[in-house]
């Protein structure tokens, strides 16, 4: 533990003081051996502290003004860096868009899995795919409005369950996971929706079985159906009939700007052409319809053809829906419809009904209507459980083609706001808007535009994280809604929201944690309605704590339609931290302020009873233990459930620590009655530490850990306990040392935690963004850019488990690291200690982002009943308040407390492990500035600039891709990312290479390798001459074909004609073998950035053009290689073997193609722009199949 403050010097020159933080064991006898120095420290602490706290007090807009004059304190080292902010009227920010930038960050597309055959547009918002594949979730569209949804088959209409895996021949692999394991299928769904069953096929507690059926979701019957069939034939079009070999020119996509699923195909060798189109209206909630044209293709007709017959089918089948009884169907012929009702397993009192009506348009060749056909009802057959309706039409030449349209409404007794029964009012919405298709499109788009309203998240350098960060909005959002919401009910936020049963459609912690905050900014209505379902569950969380004895109220792990405690959902000797995380919801929500009715009543109404009751249930949980009179807590389990029922969990604990103050505050703001107990458990609670001073996860803990998902790091966001230099220094260890236990098949919520801790506490490198590159690589799948819970979807190879999907914890994930984790903003208050009052504000921590060189927008953030902007770009961040009727506060914080190098860790010295006395530099200073900027204003502050983490590299925070496959959940980035905590690990040890772009032309003389666990046995570098007048080549090509106004052939054409005469300048006598090198690498330019990279090892005259410069160096491990510490228990963070290498080019054979090159000369073939760094093998050459871990690559010239 870290026990004593002792005051080391006071320079006189520098005016800096040093506080060194000494591990000591005998805190009293150090007391007393410095007790003068430390009774000085103590003064001076409180005299500085006076002086900072009168310069903390809020500025208006003048005053802030003249803060630019006030001079900080300088540490003696260059992490302190000037960042006085200016206030000044609003402006209009744009950001440079950098094409070449966003061609390369295409690369990352090619590294996500299954992605042939895909594509994007960015500017329409289309996802899709070309390729007709048979039924498997994860190619899988789906659409919802937040009540209604369904996953759409490969046909683009009805119900289908998975047919293949991508990986795998078991058949296990085709289910869903836990709780229920049934088949995956694409299917249709409302919301709140829940049956109740005897008992599930695995839960963790099932003897509370005993206690009360626990509850699952129940899927409706499948509304999306239409079928039709070629009269006379076998010949179905259905999603159970149709394969791959009757399918041309397929394309299936899907809209992240409206949510509309569009699949159109030639079927039967191209006689048909068949197109689909599945909307859920985005405001109408409770309203589904589709579009369904059928076609001849005239050009393909047999000389011989006269007609073709079409049997029409609307369908309701029973036998799609799950876990549900029929109640009744049948065809209703006054209201023109087919209608089906249905009731969860063992829930009589509830029902969803459906009622579709259809209408049908045949239309002549030149595209007019010649009839309308109408459906007509057909006997139900007790047996099929199926209610339909049936239409004829012969489509011939003269009339090709039909257009049918199906409107459905849907209406379920939790949803009901009316005194009509389910089935009136479905039937009452279908036929209000049947016959209004384009007008009900029209208006699904106006209500998607006002939605989404100012919210914008740009990266102009990078399409790929672009890309994610929308299509992760638009997912959360399509699964949500604002309006049509009871607060007596709320709204339930499953993990895979209204397209999927994973994991029994059940609410966890995720919508809590990871969904919520991530709406915020954008929704405000919609996370409150998030949180709404845990007020209206309050009462049920109140008896769940009495059952067990304990005060306040217990929230069961998982609920649904119920929140009693269940086999799937304890409410004790488990998950804790749940009634942490509700409350850290409630507050976020209230400290947002985004909406007027985020005011004093609902922190007294709603934010209140949650934070208390959950303060008063942990009062009542937690033991003081006897040995040490701290409070502890025992039998829980921490986010990471590899490890159950553990003590002294730190996350669950470090939240009983901060809710106890959340709720003093709050009672105090409100003048409730406040339990004095409540600071003093948060004062004596145990945090467990390593003697190495790492945050252990739960007391006993070794270092065999492997852990499943974040956990200790959650201590810094979202909790934002990290408000002093100790805390921090703690922070940055727990940091380094998590980052290397974390499973690689671990669920997508690790690493968007990371990216937030790294950029808050790290003055160094770039590896927030390498971790953000880490959330989304492995667990973002094409076509339609959906997360996977886990980033190996293989059943074989992931421990016999199937991933949740859609993962909407993901996208919440990925968009909160994005908003919050690279910007630095957070929710926060702090009480005014004269009046005890909460004032709130905005944090806001900008720093450049040295692998996002154009930088990052975030617009249309709602705060304070404020619309925002907040602009970082390379040397500035910027806060707009650019509409609303009220100031906002924004704090920004002070970086110069403490040093992210000078780190706590154990050395070998002659074979053994040694302890390195260590200390952590912090400086006493003021910890942030506090402006307040009015409505019409603008905040301006310098970025903080990280460092670089050894000073001269070339290769930090540049371009990488890996050429060769890199292990499931890695990226390149973290080879050159500046945190020597981070690797890239290649699948194949034999074969591992990183191709590097420096951006501009470098000599390199030396470097080093900063290696992980695993060492290579040998390394090389090689580099590719004169690629900067390579670049300058590409350059104008591209240009040339951009702005050619001629067709593609003659764009490429004037560029092959500019090339040609390029060439013909250079050595005549080298032209053509250069010709050749400089056309195989204009290929690989002018492609997509990622396939110009694989292309290069297979291309020989670019093997030949690379030139080795360090060939199969041996590596020799710079400290002992120590096996040692694969067996210990010391929790301890490891140093890095080394190995440096020099380059000697007087040895090096270089390749004189390219001096033909215009401009080349034979003497600056050393500088490259690409560089490519290649290992074999493993320093122990063990039986792991896996590569060596490349923590750090050290370019230097």
């Amino acid at each position: 533990m870290l026990n004593i403050f002792g005051l080391s010097k006071y320079n006189n020159n520098n005016n800096n003081y040093k506080l060194l933080v000494e591990t000591n064991s005998n805190f009293f006898n150090t007391l007393r051996r410095y007790k003068f120095y430390f009774i000085v420290t103590f003064a001076m602490v409180l005299l500085l502290s006076s002086f900072l706290a009168a310069l903390a007090i809020v500025p208006n807009s003048s005053s802030a003004q003249d803060t630019s004059n006030s001079k900080t304190e300088a540490l003696p080292t260059s992490i302190v860096q000037d960042r006085t902010g200016v206030i000044k009227p609003a402006e209009d920010h744009e950001l440079d868009y950098n094409n070449d930038n966003r061609l390369a960050s295409k690369q990352f597309f090619e590294l996500l899995q299954d992605t042939n055959n895909t594509y994007y547009n960015e500017e329409t918002g289309i996802l899709g795919t070309s390729f007709f594949s048979p039924n498997v979730f994860s190619r899988q569209p789906y659409v919802a409005n937040g009540y209604i949804g369904s996953r759409i088959p490969n046909i683009g209409l009805g119900y289908a369950q998975d047919e293949i895996t991508l990986f795998t021949n078991e058949s296990a692999a085709l289910n869903n996971d836990w709780p229920q394991f049934n088949p995956r299928y694409a299917g249709s769904f409302v919301a709140d929706f829940y049956a109740l069953e005897e008992h599930l096929t695995k839960t963790n507690f099932p003897e509370l079985d005993d206690k009360g059926y626990p509850n699952i979701i129940a899927s409706i019957p499948d509304w999306t159906d239409l079928q039709f069939k070629i009269a006379k034939t076998p010949l179905w079009f259905n999603a159970l009939n149709v394969t791959a070999d009757q399918v041309t020119n397929y394309s299936q996509n899907m809209s992240i700007n409206n949510g509309i699923v569009n699949t159109t195909m030639d079927w039967l060798d191209g006689l048909l052409h068949v197109s689909s189109q599945i909307v859920s209206h985005r405001d109408i909630y409770q309203l589904g319809y589709v579009n369904l044209e059928v076609s001849l293709n005239t050009e393909n007709l047999p000389a011989n053809f006269t007609e073709c017959p079409l049997e029409l089918y609307d369908i309701f089948n029973h036998s799609t829906s799950w876990r549900t009884y029929l109640q009744d169907s049948g065809y209703d012929e006054k209201n023109d419809g087919i209608f089906m009702i249905v009731e969860p397993d063992n829930v009589p009192y509830n029902n969803a009904a459906l009622f579709s009506t259809a209408e049908i348009e045949l239309l002549s060749s030149t595209g007019d209507v010649t009839s309308n056909v109408c459906f007509t009802g057909t006997q139900s057959n007790s047996t099929d459980n199926i209610a339909s309706q049936t239409a004829a039409v012969i489509l011939t030449k003269e009339n090709p083609k039909i257009i049918v349209r199906k409107y459905v409404g849907v209406m379920s007794t939790t949803f009901s706001l009316t005194n009509s029964s389910n089935l009136d009012t479905a039937i009452s919405c279908a036929n209000e808007y049947k016959g209004q298709y384009n007008r009900l499109l029209a208006s699904h788009d106006t209500a998607w535009a006002e939605l989404y309203g100012d919210a914008k998240i740009e990266i102009p350098s990078d399409s790929f994280l672009e890309l994610a960060a929308k299509s992760s909005l638009f997912h959360l959002l399509a699964n949500s809604r604002p309006n049509n919401v009871t607060q007596e009910r709320g709204m339930l936020l499953p993990v895979s929201g209204l397209s999927s049963d994973s994991y029994g459609g059940l609410v966890f912690w995720d919508a809590d944690m990871w969904m919520t905050p991530a709406l915020l900014p954008f929704a405000p209505k919609v996370a409150k309605n998030i949180n709404s379902y845990r007020n209206a569950t309050h009462h049920q969380a109140q008896l769940n704590a009495r059952e067990y004895g304990y005060a306040g109220a217990a929230y069961p792990w998982t609920s649904g339609g119920f929140s009693n405690c269940t086999s799937t959902g304890p409410c004790v000797d488990y998950e804790y931290h749940l009634n942490v995380d509700i409350a850290f919801s409630t507050l976020s929500i209230f400290l947002s302020g985004a909406t007027e009715d985020l005011n004093e009543d609902y922190l007294r109404y709603t934010t209140w009873p949650l934070v208390k009751d959950a303060a008063d249930f942990f009062t009542s949980f937690v033991r003081v233990n006897n040995q040490t009179g701290k409070y502890e807590t025992l039998n829980s389990t921490d986010p990471d459930e590899y490890a159950n029922h553990v003590d002294n969990g730190a996350f669950t604990n470090t939240g009983i620590k901060t809710l106890m103050k959340w709720a003093t505050d709050i009672g105090h703001h409100l003048n409730e009655a406040v339990d004095s107990k409540w600071m003093v458990i948060s004062n004596n609670i145990i945090i467990p530490r390593a003697e190495s001073n790492i945050t252990l996860e739960y007391t006993g803990m070794n270092s065999s850990v492997e852990i499943k998902q974040a956990d200790v790091t959650l201590v810094v966001y979202p909790l934002d306990t990290i408000d002093d230099p100790i805390s921090a220094a703690y922070a940055i260890n727990d940091l380094y040392y998590y980052s290397g236990k974390q499973a690689a098949s671990g669920p997508a919520m690790t690493y968007p935690v990371f990216v937030a801790a790294a950029q808050s506490l790290l003055n160094h490198g770039s590896s927030s963004q390498s971790y953000l590159y880490k959330a989304i690589v492995p667990y973002m799948r094409m076509p339609f850019a959906q997360f996977s819970e886990q980033s190996d979807d293989n059943y074989d190879t992931n421990g016999g488990l199937n991933p949740a999907f859609p993962f909407l914890t993901g996208n919440g994930g990925v968009l909160q690291s994005i908003v919050f984790g690279l910007t630095g903003i957070r929710y926060s208050y702090e009480v005014n200690n004269s009046t005890n009052q909460m004032d709130r504000f905005l944090k806001f921590d900008p720093t450049e982002l040295g692998t996002l060189p154009q930088g990052l927008a975030i617009r249309g953030f709602q705060y304070m009943g404020n619309t925002i902007d907040f602009i970082i770009d390379e040397t500035h961040g910027t806060v707009v308040n650019k509409q609303g009727n009220s100031s906002i506060t924004i704090k920004v914080p002070n970086r110069d407390k403490f040093d992210d190098t000078d780190i706590h860790f154990y050395i070998p010295s002659n074979k053994t492990l040694q302890r390195r006395s260590s200390y952590c530099q912090v400086r006493i200073a003021d910890d942030g500035i506090y402006y307040t900027i009015e409505p019409g204003q603008e905040l301006v502050i310098p970025v903080y600039k990280p460092l670089l983490s050894v000073e001269g590299n070339l290769a930090e925070h540049r371009q990488i891709t890996n050429l060769t496959s890199g292990v499931a959940g890695d990226v390149g980035l973290s080879a050159i990312d500046g945190n020597n905590y981070t690797h890239w690990q290649p699948v194949d040890k034999n074969n591992a290479k990183l191709l590097i772009d420096l951006g501009s032309e470098q000599q390199i003389n030396k470097g080093f390798i900063n290696w992980g666990y695993r060492p290579a046995q040998n390394l090389s570098i090689s580099i590719l001459p004169h690629s900067e007048l390579l670049e300058s080549l590409f350059t104008n090509v591209t240009y040339i074909i951009e702005n050619s106004n001629g067709t593609k052939e003659d764009a490429t054409a004037e560029a092959m004609a500019y090339l040609e005469h390029y060439m013909s300048s250079g050595n005549e006598s080298t032209s053509g073998a250069c010709s050749s090198d400089i056309s195989d690498i204009l290929n690989w330019k002018l492609g997509s950035f990622n396939n110009m990279i694989q292309s290069l090892p297979n291309i020989e005259p670019l093997q030949e053009t690379f030139i080795t410069i360090v060939d199969d160096q041996k590596v020799v491990p710079s400290l002992p290689y120590y096996s040692e510490l694969d067996v210990t228990d010391a929790v301890v963070l490891v140093p890095s073997n080394i190995t440096e290498f020099t380059v000697d080019y007087s040895k090096v054979n270089y390749n004189t193609s390219l001096s033909c090159l215009p401009g080349a000369s034979s003497n600056d073939w050393k500088k490259a722009r690409y560089v490519v760094v290649s290992v074999q093998g493993t320093y122990d050459n063990d039986a792991y199949p896996y590569g060596a871990t490349l923590n750090e690559i050290i370019l230097q010239s």
